[in-house]
């Protein structure tokens, strides 16, 4: 399980196998041996003895922002895979591993929004059935593409961003925003934003626990400080968790004027609003799908994708097959 802290002022300490969380109202215990990950999100105090039986359980403590992205994490010393993983890794940049890889993580973003857009225009009258018939005909056009990754990037990345287009303008004809900006203060944007920081937390946990370099990426490089191997296998994910969940909450009417506030002239969630987009995309990571003949939760299946590219990096597997989700 995932301890959530969003309440100011909360304590975290220990006592023998167990976390204690205490609050103004209430206190909790529960114990190290079910606990995956603490996840703090609001100013609170955490003991050393609460690190120490963390990092002992090899559990992950993260501290996120007011919009969702993780600036600190502490995890134990000896997490992190070998050296062969890393200079593997290093090396597929420059072979054809390094081009499998890439296409692979814009298959799965285009054929996500695609196969999103499929469910939702079928809940909906088809009322996409012009764009999703435009969609169709391009979306095997990944396949073709041959080449160094240096030579195939301007051209995935405009794959990438003909597809986003669509689905966004999609989206828009039921959702109240105009267009997708992580920049813009529109309720839809900063939702998805905060729940992408949520799920960047996830994958970045995936990545350091199969062993594999967040900052290594392979589509997304030459970001100083940007963990790219993060950003690169987030993109078989941001549909199927993150949007789907802000979707629901738009679609249920869910969402009012009490899930947001301005701060400093800058409109953001509020804390209510953090909670609601935090329950959501929690509620997607803990949902049971079935993935390769077996029942798993996304997060599970995150964690499973992280060490499937590990394992066709060392070489124990000949090919890699990024993660599609058909509703």
């Amino acid at each position: 399980m995932q301890i959530v802290i969003d309440k100011f002022g909360t304590f975290i300490g220990k006592t023998e196998n167990r976390f204690q969380i205490k609050t103004k109202e209430k206190k909790e215990e529960y114990s190290a041996d079910i606990v995956t990950q603490i996840l703090i999100t609001s100013p609170c105090t955490i003991s050393a003895g609460a690190v120490k039986l963390a990092m002992e359980k090899e559990i992950d403590i993260v501290y996120t922002n007011y919009f969702g992205t993780p600036y600190a994490r502490i995890y134990p010393c000896k997490l992190g895979g070998t050296t062969l993983t890393r200079r593997r890794q290093l090396e597929a940049y420059y072979s054809d591993k390094g081009q499998i890889l890439v296409k692979n993580f814009i298959k799965a973003k285009t054929r996500n929004q695609l196969y999103l857009l499929k469910s939702l225009s079928r809940e909906r009258n088809n009322l996409f059935s012009a764009e999703i018939k435009e969609l169709e005909l391009n979306k095997d056009n990944v396949d073709n593409l041959k080449g160094k990754i240096d030579d195939l990037r301007q051209e995935l990345l405009g794959m990438e961003g003909y597809f986003a287009s669509k689905y966004f303008e999609c989206l828009a004809k039921i959702i109240p925003f105009e267009t997708r900006d992580r920049k813009s203060e529109d309720a839809f944007n900063i939702m998805l934003n905060y729940g992408y920081g949520i799920l960047y937390n996830e994958i970045e946990r995936a990545c350091i626990i199969s062993g594999l370099d967040p900052y290594l990426g392979f589509l997304h490089t030459d970001r100083y400080g940007k963990p790219c191997m993060t950003l690169d296998l987030i993109e078989e994910f941001r549909q199927p968790i993150v949007d789907r969940a802000i979707i629901t909450l738009f679609s249920q009417k869910q969402i009012d004027d009490k899930h947001f506030e301005s701060v400093e002239d800058k409109y953001m969630l509020s804390e209510s609003g953090r909670k609601k987009v935090l329950e959501a995309v929690l509620g997607r990571l803990t949902k049971k799908i079935k993935f390769k003949n077996r029942k798993l939760t996304f997060k599970q299946v995150i964690l499973e994708q992280a060490r499937n590219i590990v394992r066709f990096l060392i070489d124990q597997t000949k090919s890699y097959e990024s993660f599609i989700y058909r509703w």
